[in-house]
């Protein structure tokens, strides 16, 4: 990494497990962009004169952002999901402030199925891959006040840090 003396610079503070964990997150997924490029330039090698085939991908319904990092998911319990699954990378210990949060009858997150809905276990839940259980039924409304949560839980500006909206084109 170069730095250009002429740009302005900003300093943050933040905790060190904070960095690193972000840092982690952007090797990662530069990772994940390098093997899906040379995953195209290998089918194309293979097939001369025509470019990969790939299967049409349904427009995504949502779009959002996390920390600079945009995604796109079909419905809100994956909105709600990823954005979950990205704070588990970023900061864990948000989560587990956020699992506090909710109403007598619904939390936010879980760390178990039936306490995502303690009043009502017959209602759905789903697994994210961090291990954290989510409502698999959460209306817009629902996913906002959750997401204003984890950015209280976190430190961090809903709007700013964490965004999410409904795609033009989604259906």
């Amino acid at each position: 990494m170069t730095a250009n003396l002429g740009e302005r610079t900003v300093l943050v503070q933040m905790p060190e497990s904070l960095m690193n964990a972000l840092l982690q997150a952007r090797a990662s997924l530069s990772a994940a962009h390098v093997h899906i490029l040379r995953a195209g330039s290998a089918s194309a090698a293979d097939a001369p004169g025509q470019g990969p085939k790939a299967p049409p991908q349904p427009s995504a319904k949502y779009a959002g952002e996390f920390l600079r990092v945009s995604f796109e998911a079909q419905t809100l319990p994956d909105v709600f999901a990823q954005v979950v699954n990205m704070t588990a990378a970023a900061a864990p210990e948000a989560l587990d402030q956020l699992a506090g949060m909710g109403t007598p009858r619904r939390r936010f997150i879980a760390r178990t199925r039936d306490a995502v809905h303690p009043a009502r276990p017959d209602l759905d839940a789903r697994s994210t891959a961090s291990g954290w259980w989510i409502n698999a039924n959460i209306s817009q409304k629902d996913l906002t006040r959750a997401l204003r949560a984890l950015c209280d839980a976190a430190g961090l500006s809903f709007g700013t840090d964490v965004k999410f909206m409904r795609q033009r084109g989604g259906h």
